[in-house]
């Protein structure tokens, strides 16, 4: 059996966010008996005992914080997990080293211990860098241990290159970053450190440009997720306001005057758009999007173009590329695709027939 009083009560007065000194003031002892319970030098006497639970509104029983079962690996990596996310910092390095004297070889325990070092040198502007560096690196010759889908190689190289730029070493964390950049997923973060290096600020431009382009796309599928979520779940007002913000969003990278493939993206929006104004009994303003989507589809369809970044605002990219999708061959084939479906298209269907017989 192990009795954590010192670290219950270190851990209450930080959640109640006191100091040592105003804990004391309140339990009317010294500040000095506070700093002794907490580092284990003392404990309270029993009458003090209740005190604390009665001001933290505990039991004693939990203020005592028995501790029964034998620490393994696993529970050790939760716990070191726990001290990130309550972000007890000093506690949680304290407890990380013991850890990892005890299960050196434990993937959890040195990735989670080294989670914690790398939180620790953000909040210390720089402190245990190198340790981090060492953990991290660790951690890779152990990840075949490792049983978390979250985890990977990947995201590992991720918190080594952001030591490495910590340390001021930029070009080389950009190198762990390109070469561990599968589909693109560093992208960004190459971009932004190439930005810090100003004879690679042009080459930086490009990595931005595809980390852009591809940020939208991600977020306009998580958009239609949410719209998708939203139409089953009946709440029609907030998938409405997304797909404006969406609209927004992509009016906001386009080059003005010119034809790109965002337009063809608008004309799926219009058509869900006008869907769920008439799902609220607003048939004219449904009617009007349902013309704003055929509008700019034959305006698409009359000077296509798939070249993805192409009439986009900050693209720096001059290679070729084609941008595809599952939409339709055309913009027009967008909407009558939609229309074709039988959940949510259909309701548009004698709309786009009263339109198209006025047009």
């Amino acid at each position: 059996m192990e009795i954590k009083l010192s670290e219950r009560i270190r851990s209450l007065r930080r959640q109640a966010d006191l100091t040592q000194e105003q804990l004391a003031e309140a339990l009317g002892v010294t500040a000095g008996a506070v700093h002794k319970w907490e580092t284990g030098k003392a404990a309270p006497e029993i009458t003090t005992l209740v005190d604390i639970a009665r001001f933290f509104e505990i039991s004693v029983d939990v203020l005592l914080d028995y501790g029964w079962e034998k620490l393994t690996a696993g529970k050790a990596a939760e716990k070191l997990r726990k001290f990130r996310l309550d972000r007890s910092i000093e506690e949680g390095l304290c407890f990380a080293d013991s850890a990892l004297q005890k299960f050196p070889n434990s993937f959890p325990v040195v990735y989670h211990s080294a989670l914690l070092y790398l939180v620790s040198m953000f909040h210390y502007r720089g402190q245990n860098t190198q340790r981090t560096l060492e953990l991290l690196q660790r951690s890779l010759t152990l990840i075949d241990q490792n049983t978390d889908p979250e985890i990977s190689p990947a995201t590992i190289q991720r918190h080594i290159a952001s030591c490495y730029a910590y340390l001021g070493q930029m070009d080389k964390a950009v190198e762990v970053l390109r070469q561990n950049n599968a589909g693109g997923n560093n992208d960004g973060k190459i971009g932004l450190l190439m930005s810090q290096i100003p004879e690679r600020a042009r080459e930086s431009l490009e990595y931005l440009s595809q980390a852009l382009y591809q940020c939208y796309a991600q977020i306009y599928e998580i958009c239609i997720g949410y719209v998708n979520a939203y139409g089953v779940l009946e709440q029609l007002t907030p998938a409405e306001e997304l797909i404006h913000w969406l609209l927004s969003v992509g009016h906001g990278l386009q080059q003005t005057g010119q034809i790109c493939s965002f337009h063809k993206t608008d004309v799926r929006l219009y058509t869900i758009l006008a869907t769920l104004r008439l799902l609220q009994g607003d048939e004219a303003q449904a009617y009007a999007l349902l013309r704003q989507a055929r509008e700019t589809a034959l305006l698409f369809d009359q000077q296509p173009c798939y070249q993805f970044g192409r009439g986009m605002k900050f693209y720096h990219i001059t290679k070729d590329t084609t941008a595809y999708d599952d939409m339709g061959e055309t913009a027009m084939a967008t909407i009558e695709n939609y229309l074709a479906d039988e959940s949510a298209g259909k309701l548009l269907r004698p709309l786009w027939a009263k339109l198209c017989r006025e047009e």
